[in-house]
């Protein structure tokens, strides 16, 4: 009986705490103003990432029965002085349950709704994003006095466009999909989801060990992993941009069909047979538009060969090395001629 009667009032005193949960959410649903709302939101947004939100477009309030913001036409990033790095259609921020029933705006996390993100590269090396990204070093520079914040981001339905001005190229993913971990608490940074290229579509995931040194130039650890049905490829090493770009690692990649594969990246055919079953493993160093592969093992129709290439994507692209091969059987591309 005793514990029948102590069960019953928590079960009460749970109703109440809900019940009392329920009206301040509805309560602060009509006592706090919506700009005030719209406001912290922006200025966090701003703390979190650094960059500024441009907000053109009308905005809901929903603070019960869950607190979230939506503001519609958002330009993050926008210097006034060119395109802006991130416009999206619709940007929504959920908020914290308790701090919200405190009456503090912190938010939870934050999803970009059909966004475009674009990256230009003007003559001279400089992009769009050159600006920005020292706002973002800024914002993730330790600060004591900073409380931790959102950490997720997701971006749903968006297209990355990457021009380059110099030479007119103008490459562009559709349907991209990613959550993105935020290092407003660890240093690493971490995307995954997927995107289109030519018609495929791509898994896709980044992992940045210090995200703050990769901003600034210096040394952090990279993984890249790319996998979709012409092509797979994977990365692990480790990448820096002071005084000049340089990656370095191990590179690894897998293509059921070379000739697929080729022309699914450069719509380029090729004019014989051959050029099925590939893959390729290399310690691979990129820097001053050279890629230099060492400790290579390669597979192509199964034939099997080692050695060393470099390639060249400067002015004439240009592939040159060392390959050793105990048999070749040439069969597939003999057969293709005529």
């Amino acid at each position: 009986m005793t514990a029948a009667i102590g069960l019953k009032r928590v079960a009460i005193a749970v109703a109440a705490m809900v019940a009392v949960a329920f009206v301040t959410l509805i309560a602060l649903s009509f006592l706090m103003p919506a700009a005030a709302v719209r406001d912290a939101v922006a200025k966090e947004i701003h703390s979190v990432t650094g960059l500024d939100p441009v907000l053109r477009g009308d905005f809901s309030v929903s603070l019960f029965p869950s607190g979230t913001v939506s503001f519609h036409g958002v330009l993050l990033g926008d210097d006034r002085t060119g395109e802006p790095a991130v416009a999206a259609d619709e940007l929504t921020a959920r908020l914290r349950y308790f701090p919200l029933l405190a009456g503090r705006i912190e938010i939870a996390d934050v999803t970009l709704v059909r966004p475009t993100i674009t990256v230009t590269f003007l003559p001279g090396g400089q992009s769009n994003w050159s600006g920005l990204i020292g706002s973002l070093a800024r914002a993730l520079a330790p600060d004591p006095g900073r409380s931790a914040s959102f950490s997720e981001i997701g971006i749903h339905d968006g297209t990355i466009v990457v021009h380059d001005v110099e030479k007119d190229y103008v490459e562009r993913l559709s349907d991209v999909d990613f959550q993105v971990a935020w290092p407003s608490i660890s240093r690493s940074f971490g995307a995954n989801g997927h995107f289109a290229w030519h018609g495929e579509t791509v898994e896709a995931s980044l992992t940045l060990s210090d995200f703050l040194a990769a901003l600034s130039g210096e040394h952090s650890g990279v993984k890249v992993r790319l996998a979709s049905a012409p092509l797979k490829l994977a990365f692990d090493g480790a990448e820096s941009s002071q005084p000049s770009l340089k990656v370095e690692g191990t590179l690894g990649v897998e293509a059921p069909s070379l000739r697929d594969a080729m022309f699914w990246t450069g719509k380029s055919k090729i004019p014989f047979g051959g050029f099925g079953r590939f893959a390729l493993r290399a310690q691979s160093t990129v820097g001053d538009g050279v890629v230099s592969l060492s400790n290579v093992n390669v597979e192509l129709d199964g034939n099997t060969a080692e050695g060393a290439l470099t390639l060249s994507s400067g002015d004439f692209r240009m592939v040159q090395g060392t390959l050793a091969a105990d048999a070749l059987d040439l069969t597939p591309y003999v057969s293709g001629i005529r």
